[in-house]
Parts: C-alpha cells; structure tokens; sequence
C-alpha cells in the first residue's frame, strides 16, 4: 500500500514539473528604472505582476531598499488588480558611492495548510532599480563600439564616456589599438579631447581606415585617459567581403526515397544579398535549390530533394555551387546512399496516430495513476467488506 501511494506521488510530481513553468510568476517593470541619485529625490515607480494560481508576496532587498516601500506585499491569486507602486523616498546623504540595485521580489505563496493534500513549489522572480550615486572625486563609466564593415570601408571606433563623480573632468582623450585576427598589432588611431562636467556624458569618436587589410574578425582596444587616470574597454568587430562559406550539407540519404538535401552558408558580406541560390552535381544529376535572401553576416540552410529512386547503394562524389552576386563558392566532398530504413506497414483498415516522446510519456503516467487509484480503491472496499462480513 506504501509503495503504491509513493508511486503515484512520484508520478503526479513529474507531470507537475512538466507543466509547472507555464505559470510561473513574472514581473512587468517601468522602462525609467534606472536614475541618478539627488538629494531628498522623491520618485514612484509602477510595475505589475502577471497572474498566477497562487498568492504573491512583494518585498524589496539591497542597498537602498530602507528608502523605498510597495504600495502593497500581498496580491491575491483571484485578484483582477495585478499592478503595484514603488515609492521611492532618497536620503540627503548616502556614504557608498556607486551602481546600487534595490531588487523587487515578486514570490508566489504556497498555503501550508494545503500541502498535504496536494503538491506544489512556489516560484520567484526578481527585477532591479538601479540608483547611481556620484563618486566624491573623479570617476567614469566607459565602452566602447566598433562596428562591422566591408572590405575598404572605415570603421567609426565611438567611445561613451560617462561621469559618475562630483568633480568635473578637464581632458578626456581615447587611443584605441586595432589588433589582427591573429593578434597582432596593426595600429593605434585616436580620439578627440573634450572636458566632461560632472554627471555628463560624452562620445569621443576615432576612424580606422581598412583598406589594404584582409577580411576576418579583428580586436580593438580603447585607453581612456581623463585628468591622468585611465581606463580600458575592448570589442571585436569583422572586415567583411563579398564571399558566402558552406558551412555544412546533408551527406547521408536513403535508397528510393526522396530526401531532403540541406545546405548551410553563412554571409561574409555586411551587405543584404538577394537571389542566393546554389546547384548540387551529383551522380550525373544537376539539382537546383529555390532562390533565398541572405542577411549581412547571416547565416542560413538552403532545401533541395534528391530523388534516390534507381541510385545504387554506396559512395558519390558531390559538387556544391552557391550563385551570388555575379560570384560563385564551389565546394567538393562525398555523399552516402545507404539501404533505406525499415518502415512499419499499416493492415488495411488500420488507424495511425502519430504522438510525441514528450506526449506519450505523459499518458502513460495518467494511465498508471488511474490504475493505482483503481487498485487502491478496490481493495479499500474489499478491506470494508470483510470487516462487515466479521461484524
């Protein structure tokens, strides 16, 4: 009897885990989350939490989170009013500068008094507030962007400089180092110099010049310098050129079957490419795919069928043209036809049903639930019968 009601305990709780993530607890957050510290700053913040089967607990946690209180802490499963405030209430004074991230917690509540009659994990989800708070001295925040380009064109290197400290900053000036794609040093191209006041933001922008280099991913170093001190961010980017790899295709297929031929390509070009297509020779066959669009850098499978039907078992030789742009990508490998797989035959009259691995197990432990419970509750009966039959 205990090993039966184990059993379906097992069971119930892997179909609960199935199901389970489809009604997780989320948050909806304001998009003006993230602010500057001021003194005595005053601010309310609306977010929303979505619906769930349990109750939600609201709280707040880190840094900061003493100034900021939720217009509520408990919403009701049933409830139609899913939103709440956070009332933000800043002091004159903080003494830790820096990022700071008040998290709102959102946590679903399982009634204890129901938990042994049914099973259930709570789940939780969190979202921040950022508050920045200014350094006493100088301090910055900076990144850096390079975007990918085509052979010969100018890469924009564009450096965000951003203050985060009281005092203001006099010079601040980029030198970014481009290195090869195998890591060597090509050169060192530089910003402007500009002042940056205190809790402002600025772009310092530098121009690499391409041409006469390969196509390939490359790696930029930018070193900030301001008032003496500095900093660095990286970033790699690609030269690109007019040019599409095959990445990969289809090299098995079935004896007298029509099989699918998948090739995958991937775009070098930073342009959008139209009217892609590609023609596969083999076994004295020329077999054309449909015409596709590739995206800059993009990369995609092109379908075509190969008909296998009179095709001998064994090995063939495989030509692999991709058409583009007035240019072409040939590629050369070998291909297997091998004895096709065995299929089940259907008798007359009968009716197939096609389920997923993920559907059929669930039925099977609907299935073996009922026959427990059966089972439990037919010799539950025969236990009450043969106590009436002493009496």
């Amino acid at each position: 009897m205990k090993a039966q009601l184990r059993r379906i305990i097992i069971l119930a709780f892997l179909i609960f885990l199935i199901i389970r993530q489809v009604n997780a607890v989320g948050i909806y957050t304001p998009w003006d989350k993230e602010f500057d510290f001021k003194p005595g700053l005053e601010k309310t913040l609306d977010f929303a939490v979505s619906s769930s089967k349990y109750d939600v607990r609201l709280s707040v946690s880190g840094y900061l989170s003493e100034y900021i209180t939720l217009s509520k802490t408990i919403i009701k499963s049933d409830s139609t009013e899913r939103a709440f405030k956070a009332i933000i209430k800043l002091p004159k004074e903080v003494e830790k500068p820096g990022h700071h991230k008040v998290w709102v917690i959102a946590e679903e509540i399982i009634d204890e008094s129901k938990a042994s009659s049914t099973i259930g994990t709570s789940s939780n989800v969190m979202v921040y507030i950022l508050i920045h708070i200014l350094n006493p001295g100088k301090y910055i925040d900076m990144s850096l962007s390079a975007p990918n380009v085509n052979l010969n064109e100018p890469v924009n290197f564009a450096v965000n400089v951003k203050s985060f400290g009281k005092q203001d900053i006099g010079s601040i000036k980029a030198a970014i180092e481009v290195y090869s794609p195998d890591n060597k040093k090509l050169t060192t191209v530089y910003t402007e110099e500009k002042s940056l006041k205190s809790n402002a933001e600025e772009t310092l922008h530098a121009l690499f010049d391409t041409k006469g280099y390969l196509s390939g991913t490359y790696n930029a170093i930018a070193k900030l310098n301001y008032d003496g001190k500095t900093k660095e961010d990286e970033e790699n980017f690609k030269i690109g050129e007019l040019n599409i790899k095959i990445i990969n295709y289809t090299k098995e297929f079935e004896k007298d079957k029509i099989n699918k031929f998948n090739v995958e390509i991937e775009s070098d070009w930073g342009n959008k490419m139209e009217n892609t297509y590609g023609k596969i020779k083999v076994n004295n066959e020329i077999i054309k795919t449909p015409n596709i669009d590739l995206g800059p850098w993009e990369k995609k499978t092109i379908t075509t069928y190969w008909d296998t039907k009179n095709v001998e078992i064994g090995s063939y030789d495989a030509e692999i043209t991709i058409y583009y742009e007035s240019k072409t990508t040939v590629e050369t490998g070998k291909v297997s036809v091998v004895k096709k797989k065995e299929v089940l035959v259907e008798k007359p009259g009968a009716i197939t049903i096609s389920l997923s691995t993920t559907t059929i197990l669930i039925l099977i432990i609907i299935l073996l639930i009922i026959i427990d419970i059966i089972w439990i509750t037919k010799k539950g009966r025969s236990k009450r019968k043969q106590k009436v039959r002493k009496k």
